[in-house]
């Protein structure tokens, strides 16, 4: 069963439910960012951008509102999970805390797709929250609204939380954390402009050594690392789901030249962007 919110003259919205997930595409119409709940006693398979990710019993899945998702067909009867959507105009407003916001550690921190485990105090906490949530959506007044909103960023702090504890390394202190997370936000932003280190450390104020050392001491990939996945993620995401030729796709990610773009994909993924999209056309289960 699905349940809906939508504002008409601000255009936010926000679902919740299972129903979503029945043709075992997560593509709702619309820029959403969602969290991807497994409640049941067996891992879920499923292709984020075609890779495949196995999402644990009791386990918590954030996707970022450009990733594609597909679930794998269920062979068993006793899976049991949940799909929370939102657009950044119901949410993702610069207004908002940065650090809980859709720019924050949970959507683009150190890692592009985490997955949060739920211990049994956090598990009764996301289902009390989830009760509530599901409740608030029958309630039509002018409260509404708000009272979603309020809901689903005490979800995003506990999992933001976690994230904290369970996906980067330990020993960074806050001001390290947060400068991971602004770096990872701005590549966000300009990675197709911006393809140095030094380009962010001007943006941070900060020295490129000073940010290179912090990812070594704190982060599971350097710094260049970070910039390079992202271009290639996307790269992979035009090949995948546009018509845009390979020299569209390079002029359009910042490259000169069709060649150029061709041997940065080669570099970073082991195939020509023609053999990847060749092979991927119609993504499968257990292949990477």
């Amino acid at each position: 069963m699905l349940a809906n919110y939508y504002e008409s003259n601000t255009e936010a919205s926000f679902f919740f439910g299972s129903s979503v997930i029945e043709d075992r595409k997560l593509d709702h119409a619309g820029p959403y960012f969602r969290f991807i709940y497994n409640r049941s006693q067996v891992s879920i398979s499923c292709l984020i951008d075609g890779i495949s990710i196995e999402l644990p019993s009791k386990s918590l899945l954030a996707v970022t509102n450009l990733q594609k998702v597909l679930f794998a067909e269920p062979k068993d009867v006793s899976h049991d999970f949940v799909c929370l959507g939102f657009n950044r105009a119901f949410y993702c407003i610069h207004t908002y805390d940065e650090e809980v916001s859709c720019n924050g550690l949970l959507f683009f921190g150190n890692h592009e797709t985490p997955v949060l485990s739920l211990n049994d105090k956090e598990q009764e906490v996301v289902e009390t929250l989830l009760r509530v949530l599901r409740e608030e959506f029958d309630h039509r007044d002018r409260n509404q609204e708000e009272m979603l909103r309020i809901l689903l960023k005490r979800l995003i702090i506990r999992a933001t939380r976690l994230a904290r504890n369970q996906l980067i390394n330990k020993g960074g202190n806050q001001e390290s954390v947060d400068l991971i997370r602004q770096y990872n936000a701005l590549v966000e932003e300009h990675y197709k402009t911006l393809k140095q280190v030094s380009d962010y450390a001007n943006l941070l104020n900060r020295a490129p050594k000073t940010i290179t050392n912090l990812f070594r001491l704190h982060a599971d990939e350097s710094p260049l690392t970070v910039i390079h996945k992202r271009i290639a993620l996307e790269a992979k995401r035009l090949l995948l789901y546009t018509s845009k030729s390979v020299k569209e796709i390079g002029l359009e990610l910042g490259f000169s030249d069709a060649n150029q773009f061709s041997r940065f994909f080669k570099k970073q993924v082991g195939k020509t962007p023609v053999q990847f999209k060749s092979e991927r056309e119609y993504p499968q289960f257990g292949k990477n």
